[in-house]
C-alpha cells in the first residue's frame, strides 16, 4: 500500500535525482529500493530490453536474494517458456501496464508458481519503462498477500517508471560518453607523446652540440663571410682574456696586431674565394689589457650547399711553448706567401680542383674520361688508375648512359645545358649512388675538344626528400584524422543532445501537471519543490539548446528561418515561460515595451537570444530584485535593453564576456552555475541579423542592449 502524497513525490524526485555516472546495477538498485519502499512493496524487479539483440531482459531484483533471476530464467526454461510469456510480454507489446491481484489465479505464472510460494510473495504489477511510446523496460512491484492495485498507486509507479525510464537512457548515454571520452584522451595522449619524443630529440642533440662546444679544451669560435665573430667557447674567452659582449660582432682583424693584419686579410680573401677550404695559420693577437699573445688557428670553410657561408677555427695560445718558432714559422709563412704568389694560378687552379668537395672530371667527345680529383674518386669507389681511360657507360646504369649520350650529342650540337641531371653511378663494389652532374663543354678551334664535368653525391639528400615526403604525407594524415574526430565530436553533441531534450521534456510535462494540480491537490512546500524542479529542467533545456546551437556554429551550418518576427509576442511568452524562475527568486519585471512593428528575422534564435540574456540577468540578481525590460524604436532599428540589479561585471572582464566558455565567476565554487555558451551564441545569432550587440556594468548591476535593423 503507498504512503501519503508527500512521500510519493518523494520518491519520485529521489528517482529524478539519482546520479547517472553510478555504476548502472547501482542506479537500478536505488530505483527499486525508492520505489518499494514507497509502495511498501515485499519486493521488485526491473527487466530491460537489451540494445543489441532487442530481447527483454531481468536485469536487477530487490529483496529476492542474489539468485533470484537466475531462479527465474531456469523455472521458464524448465517450462520449455520464454521469460516473456509471463505478464512482462504483454507489457511489452501493448505498452500498458498489468496487474496480477493474485499470481496462483494467473495462468501466464504458472511456470513461475513453486518460486513465487518459496519467496512468500501473491501479488504483481508490471508497469511500462517508455521513451515516447517505445517500450524500453519494466519496472515490477510485488506484494506479500493477494492485492489490488489502486488508481493512485498505479499512477505513482507509472510516473516512477517514465521517470525510471530517463534515468537509465541518461545513465547508458554517460556510459558511452565516458567511453568515447576515454578513446579520444587516449588518441590525444598518443599523438602529445610522439610530439613529445620529437621535441625531446632535438632537443638532445642541441644540448649534446652546446656541451661539447662550451666545455672544448681548444678556443672555439665562428665568424661569418666577413670574419665578424658569431660564437666563441668559454676557452676561446680565456684566450683573447674578454667577455662574449666584448668580442660578438666585431671582426677578428680587430684583435691582430699590425703584423699579423696582412697575412690574416690575404688568408681571408683565399678562404672566401674558394681556393682553399682548410688552412693552419699563427697569428699574434692583442687582449683587451694590451698583453700580446701567439695562437695557432686551424680555419674551415663552412659551406651551405656549394656556397661559403662563415668559417669555423680551432684556436690554441702556445705563447709560452714555442714563441721563438712561432716567429720562425711566422716569417716562413711570409717567404711562402710571396713564393705563391709567383705561382698562384697553377696552385690556385690546382687546389680548386684537388680538393674541391664536389666532384670534378674531364672527358672527350666520345665518354672517355680524362681526368678526375679525390671528390670523384670517392664518388666512383675507385683508384685513378681503374677509371682514367675508361668510358662511362662502365661506371653508370643504362638508363644514365643513355641520359649522357644524349648530353654529349646537345652539347655537340651547340646547345647549351644549364640545368642540371641526375644519373646512377654503379660503383666498383657494385653498390650505386646519385650524383648530380652539371657539365659545359671546353673548345678549341670553335671544336668541343673535351667535356668538363661537376658531380656531388646526392644520395642522401635524395633519401631525405623522401623521408620528408613520407612525413608530410604522415602531417596530413594526421590532419585528416583530428578533422575527423572534429567532426564525431560535433555529431555526437548533436546527436546527445538530441536524446537528452526527449526525457526532459517528459519530466517538465509530468512536473507541469502535478503543479497544475492536474493529479491531485498539492500543498505549498510541493508547489514550492515542483517551481525548483521546472526552474532547473528549463536551465538545463536552454544549456542543451545551446550545446547545438554552438555544435552548428563550429560547423558554419548554423541557418537562419528568416519570417516575420514580432517582438512584442516573443517576449510575453519567454516571460511566461520563465515565471518559475521569477517566483522561485522573488524577482519583479519592469517592463517599458512600446509596441514595435514585425521585423524580418529568425524567431526561434532571436527568442533564444531574449530568453539567455533574461536568464543570465535572473541568475545574477539577488532575491527580491529587479530587471527592467526596453524595447523601443529608434529609426531604422529596433532596441531591446535588459538592466539587472546585480553585482554587476568587473571592468577587467567586461570585454571579454561575449568569448566562448568565458564565465566572469568562473571559480571553483560555481556560485551561478552555467558554462559560458549563453553570450558567445547570443553574439553570433544577432550578427547574422546584421544587428549588434554589447553590455554595459557597475557595482549596481549590467545592461545588455541588442540593436536590429526593421528591414532585414
Amino acid at each position: 500500500m503507498v504512503n501519503d502524497e508527500k512521500s510519493k513525490l518523494r520518491a519520485l524526485n529521489e528517482i529524478s535525482s539519482i546520479d547517472i555516472t553510478l555504476e548502472f546495477d547501482r542506479i537500478l538498485e536505488k530505483i527499486l529500493d525508492f520505489t518499494c519502499k514507497t509502495m511498501n512493496a515485499h519486493s521488485g524487479t526491473i527487466m530491460l530490453v537489451d540494445e543489441v539483440d532487442g530481447e527483454l531482459k531481468m536485469v536487477a531484483s530487490y529483496r529476492l536474494g542474489p539468485d533470484y533471476i537466475e531462479k527465474v530464467y531456469k523455472a521458464a526454461e524448465k517450462a520449455g517458456v520464454k521469460i516473456t510469456s509471463s505478464p512482462s510480454g504483454t507489457v511489452l507489446k501493448t505498452g500498458k501496464y498489468y496487474s496480477v491481484p493474485n499470481v496462483y489465479n494467473e495462468p501466464k505464472n504458472r511456470p513461475w508458481f513453486d518460486l513465487s510460494k518459496e519467496l512468500g510473495f501473491s501479488a504483481q504489477i508490471f508497469v511500462p519503462m517508455k521513451r515516447g511510446i517505445k517500450v524500453t523496460g519494466l519496472l515490477n512491484v510485488y506484494m506479500a498477500d493477494p492485492y489490488h492495485f489502486r488508481d493512485e498507486e498505479i499512477d505513482f509507479l507509472t510516473i516512477a517508471a517514465s521517470q525510471a525510464a530517463s534515468v537509465v537512457q541518461n545513465a547508458r548515454i554517460c556510459t558511452r560518453l565516458k567511453d568515447n571520452i576515454h578513446e579520444l584522451k587516449q588518441y590525444k595522449e598518443q599523438l602529445e607523446e610522439k610530439i613529445k619524443k620529437a621535441h625531446k630529440g632535438l632537443f638532445d642533440s642541441e644540448a649534446k652540440y652546446r656541451e661539447l662546444f662550451d666545455n672544448a679544451q681548444e678556443g672555439i669560435c665562428v665568424t661569418d663571410i666577413n670574419g665578424r665573430f658569431l660564437s666563441i667557447n668559454k676557452t676561446g674567452l680565456q684566450i683573447y682574456r674578454c667577455t662574449s659582449d666584448q668580442i660578438i660582432g666585431t671582426k677578428f682583424s680587430e684583435w691582430l696586431s699590425k703584423d699579423s693584419v696582412d697575412i690574416a686579410l690575404s688568408t681571408l680573401k683565399r678562404l672566401q674565394s674558394g681556393e682553399i677550404t682548410e688552412q693552419q695559420v699563427i697569428r699574434e693577437i692583442i687582449r683587451p689589457n694590451g698583453e700580446h699573445r701567439w695562437i695557432e688557428e686551424k680555419i674551415r670553410a663552412i659551406k651551405e650547399y656549394d656556397r661559403i657561408i662563415g668559417f669555423h677555427s680551432m684556436i690554441n695560445d702556445i705563447t709560452e711553448k714555442k714563441d721563438m718558432e712561432l716567429r720562425l714559422r711566422y716569417y716562413n709563412e711570409k717567404l711562402r706567401m710571396s713564393y705563391e704568389k709567383l705561382k698562384i694560378a697553377e696552385v690556385k687552379y690546382r687546389d680548386l680542383f684537388e680538393n674541391a668537395s664536389d666532384g670534378i672530371y674531364i672527358h672527350d667527345v666520345d665518354g672517355y674520361f680524362i681526368k678526375i680529383n679525390k671528390a670523384g674518386l670517392e664518388m666512383f669507389s675507385c683508384h685513378g688508375e681503374e677509371i682514367i681511360g675508361s668510358h662511362l657507360s662502365e661506371w653508370l646504369s643504362p638508363a644514365s648512359v643513355e641520359m649522357v649520350n644524349e648530353i654529349i650529342k646537345d652539347l655537340v650540337s651547340g646547345k647549351t645545358i644549364d640545368k642540371p641531371a641526375i644519373l646512377e653511378v654503379v660503383r666498383k663494389d657494385g653498390k650505386s649512388r646519385l650524383g648530380e652532374i652539371k657539365v659545359r663543354p671546353v673548345n678549341y678551334d670553335d671544336t668541343i675538344t673535351e667535356v668538363y664535368g661537376i658531380i656531388r653525391d646526392v644520395t642522401e639528400k635524395n633519401r631525405l626528400e623522401q623521408k620528408l615526403a613520407e612525413y608530410h604525407e604522415q602531417i596530413e594524415q594526421s590532419y585528416e584524422d583530428l578533422k575527423e574526430a572534429h567532426r564525431a565530436k560535433t555529431e555526437f553533441i548533436s546527436n546527445i543532445t538530441h536524446e537528452l531534450l526527449t526525457p526532459l521534456t517528459s519530466i517538465r510535462g509530468y512536473t507541469e501537471l502535478i503543479n497544475d494540480k492536474k493529479i491531485g491537490d498539492i500543498n505549498d512546500e510541493q508547489k514550492e519543490k515542483l517551481q525548483i524542479i521546472l526552474r532547473d529542467t528549463d536551465q538545463l533545456i536552454i544549456l542543451i539548446h545551446n550545446l547545438s546551437i554552438v555544435a552548428e556554429l563550429e560547423n558554419n551550418i548554423l541557418e537562419l528561418q528568416i519570417k516575420s518576427v514580432s517582438i512584442n509576442e516573443t517576449i510575453i511568452k519567454i516571460l511566461q515561460d520563465i515565471q518559475p524562475q521569477l517566483e522561485c527568486k522573488k524577482i519583479s519585471i519592469v517592463q517599458d515595451i512600446h509596441t514595435l512593428p514585425e521585423i524580418g528575422g529568425d524567431e526561434e534564435k532571436l527568442a533564444t537570444v531574449i530568453l539567455n540574456l533574461i536568464v543570465n540577468a535572473i541568475k545574477f540578481t539577488p532575491e527580491n530584485g529587479k530587471i527592467a525590460i526596453t524595447a523601443v524604436e529608434e529609426g531604422d532599428n529596433i532596441r531591446i535593453s535588459i538592466n539587472d540589479t546585480g553585482t554587476g561585471i568587473p571592468a577587467d572582464k567586461l570585454p571579454f564576456i561575449f568569448d566562448r566558455f568565458h564565465q566572469v565567476y568562473g571559480t571553483s565554487s560555481r556560485k551561478y552555475g552555467g558554462v559560458g555558451l549563453g553570450l558567445i551564441i547570443s553574439k553570433a545569432i544577432i550578427e547574422m541579423h546584421n544587428g549588434i550587440i554589447w553590455a554595459k556594468s557597475d557595482e549596481n548591476g549590467s545592461t545588455f542592449n541588442i540593436v536590429l535593423p526593421k528591414h532585414n
